[in-house]
């Protein structure tokens, strides 16, 4: 990607400070959001938002083989910065990113600093050494957030990502998971005031463990960092066998450079729920791409087989994983403009990709695809990739296969995450793209390596196979707590949709919610590749809103959040060219929203509505088509039943 940088304004003071430094302070450029740096026995911070403490003076601090960074700090020099630049995309909801903040760099004695950024919608901070020896041990990062009393926070409620968010008493929280889980696993989200929201994660991991919290032995609402240890030996284990997990640790965290930037520690803040549902911040603090080349990443559409069965209907063979199903699932993309199928689990030895199954005949599948303008991507277990990554990338490569989907990673330690990026890497090498399910949370490594097409870590509708807690509200909350990552690999599009209970199926299962919905996951997810999820015959039975969606772009060149209640509601505007979406959702209650068109230019467009039918209170299925012209002056109230949704292409 070319990455092109305007720097608008830079001013840098350097101050010579004494051992024990006066305290420093950061403003973001809006002035709402301040940072304080205590300097004490530790290095402390607090976050004020509109002069209202929102987090409380937290400590960091880095424990490098035998010396604590951060502990006695003696300042040697410090500096701010104003940046204000332009991040140009490969893919994502805009084509443009303003990246502005102000910067404080502290320079340590012990060859170290701590940066903090402050910018409009929040904060973060990271280390950064500069160490004589080539490699160091870490033993430990002291990661700390501290929220006063009385706070709640939206966390997952289970252990692992694939989870939803539930509202939790921070005060509770050791009562509640203490016995049932050793770690909380992020992003999370606190309301630190009865108005503002302050959402705790990371971005910019590279070679480095991932960032958890855990709660202390006390009932003070005190977050701590928490993180797997450096992996010595593994075994296999993980669902079905499918990964190499840790067998024995060491007593360190991590194995690394003496001079390096360490992940950022990265805090949302906003009295604005609207900024939870549109917020760039991990992207913007991870590296830049690393590609010189960038024109062959192609997100898209995929039609996918595992979660619908392999359904086949009306058609004189078996479905399952076959060549014939695969053919006729090229056929159903080709006819709507679909840009990929996936091949998942069983074409291949789950410990050796290069024995492929008999009854797939991959080259021939890829021949046909080419000659219909589809193209495959195939799945694979994430640690079977890892141990053949040249082999099998170079044999996947030869048969023209467009991507991989990997998946079971099971790990977050050092190792685990170093194969995230030397996937990342491998892939792009051999221009495919790279799909990580069954993974860790996102932390921008997208930016860097844009062949990440997507990353899962979410309960998505696979878990309508298994079990019923992908609910309405659990898909209206995710915009707003999952979503803060980055892109998820959820993929929607089900046809049997359900307003109340849950029949679970394996063969062609149901979603909950109506099916607006439903449809409206694809405007209002960050999903560069996105799944029709269903069964082909599923979507030919109704091909006007199979030819409708089939259309909606899953990149964007600009994003407006127009209505948002935290995990109730939800309407966007998205553009893609000269054409508009605007799309809502929202959770067990009903709402009526009036949208407003100013975002749009000048003269009258056609707007294709896709709402909730008038019966869709009861039937889940029930929606409507109507059009209405509309200009910027214009208005327009729709009603979302509970669980409801809308879509609207204006052109």
């Amino acid at each position: 990607m070319l990455l092109r940088k305007t720097i608008c304004a830079i001013f840098c003071t350097i101050f010579i400070l004494s051992a024990r430094a006066e305290d420093l302070k950061l403003v973001s450029p809006n002035g709402i959001i301040a940072i304080e740096v205590l300097l004490k026995e530790k290095i402390y911070y607090t976050v004020k938002f509109k002069d209202e403490r929102v987090l409380e003076a937290s400590p960091l601090s880095l424990s490098i083989d035998n010396a604590i960074l951060g502990a006695n700090p003696k300042v040697l020099s410090s500096r701010q910065t104003t940046i204000d630049e332009k991040i140009q995309t490969v893919w994502g909801s805009r084509k443009e990113i303003r990246d502005h903040f102000n910067q404080l760099v502290i320079d340590l004695e012990g060859g170290f600093s701590v940066e903090f950024r402050a910018y409009d919608n929040g904060v973060a901070y990271r280390f950064v050494t500069r160490l004589k020896e080539k490699q160091v041990m870490v033993k430990n990062e002291e990661v700390s957030f501290r929220f006063n009393f009385g706070v709640s926070a939206w966390m997952l409620e289970n252990k692992g990502y694939e989870s939803p968010f539930k509202q939790f008493p921070l005060d509770q929280v050791i009562t509640d998971f203490k016995n049932n889980r050793s770690k909380i696993y992020l992003p999370m989200v606190v309301q630190s005031t009865p108005k503002v929201k302050v959402a705790v994660s990371e971005a910019g991991l590279y070679d480095y463990p991932s960032l958890f919290l855990d709660r202390g032995n006390d009932y003070e609402n005190f977050l701590n960092g928490t993180f797997e240890k450096y992996t010595l030996t593994t075994k296999t284990g993980g669902f079905s066998n499918y990964s190499q997990v840790a067998d024995k640790e060491a007593d360190y965290i991590a194995l690394t450079s003496g001079s390096r930037e360490y992940p950022w520690r990265l805090l949302v803040i906003s009295d604005d729920d609207r900024t939870f549902a549109d917020c760039d911040l991990v992207y913007q603090l991870s590296k830049p791409c690393a590609l010189k080349e960038t024109d062959w990443i192609k997100p898209g559409k995929v039609s996918w087989e595992w979660w619908n069965d392999y359904v086949v209907e009306g058609q004189n063979f078996k479905g399952g994983v076959n060549t014939p199903t695969y053919l006729y699932y090229i056929d159903f993309a080709s006819k709507y403009g679909l840009e990929y199928i996936l091949i998942d689990w069983m074409w291949t030895d789950k410990y050796d990709l290069t024995v492929i199954n008999p009854n797939v005949d991959l080259k021939k599948i890829i021949d046909y695809g080419k000659t219909k303008g589809v193209k495959v991507i195939v799945w694979s277990p994430g640690h079977t990739l890892y141990n053949q990554l040249n082999k099998a990338l170079d044999m996947l490569a030869s048969y023209g296969v467009a991507g991989v989907k990997a998946d079971f990673f099971g790990r977050e330690d050092q190792t685990g995450m170093r194969m995230y990026e030397d996937i990342a890497k491998a892939t792009a090498a051999r221009k495919l793209l790279i799909d990580f399910h069954g993974a860790a949370k996102p932390t921008g490594l997208c930016r860097t390596y844009p062949n990440i097409i997507n990353y899962e870590a979410v309960a998505g509708n696979e878990w309508n196979k298994l079990s019923d807690i992908c609910t309405v509200n659990h898909k209206v909350m995710l915009p707003f707590t999952r979503g803060l990552q980055g892109q998820m690999d959820f993929t929607p599009g089900g046809m049997r949709n359900l307003q109340t209970g849950h029949n679970i199926r394996f063969t062609l299962p149901q979603v909950h919610g109506t099916r607006c919905n439903e449809m409206a996951l694809y405007v209002l997810y960050n999903e560069p590749l996105k799944m029709l999820c269903d069964a082909p015959s599923a979507y030919e039975r109704e091909p006007e809103i199979t030819g409708f969606i089939s259309k909606i772009p899953t990149v964007w060149d600009d994003t407006k959040v127009l209505e948002a209640k935290f995990g109730e509601y939800l309407v966007e505007a998205r553009k893609t060219g000269n054409t508009w979406y605007v799309a809502g959702m929202t959770g067990e209650k009903g709402q009526e929203v009036s949208i407003d068109f100013s975002f749009l230019g000048e003269g009258n467009f056609t707007a294709q509505i896709l709402r909730d039918g008038a019966n869709s209170d009861r039937v889940g299925t029930d929606y409507l088509f109507e059009n209405k012209q509309v200009f910027k002056a214009s208005k327009l109230t729709v009603k979302m039943e509970k669980g409801g949704g809308f879509v609207i292409c204006i052109m």
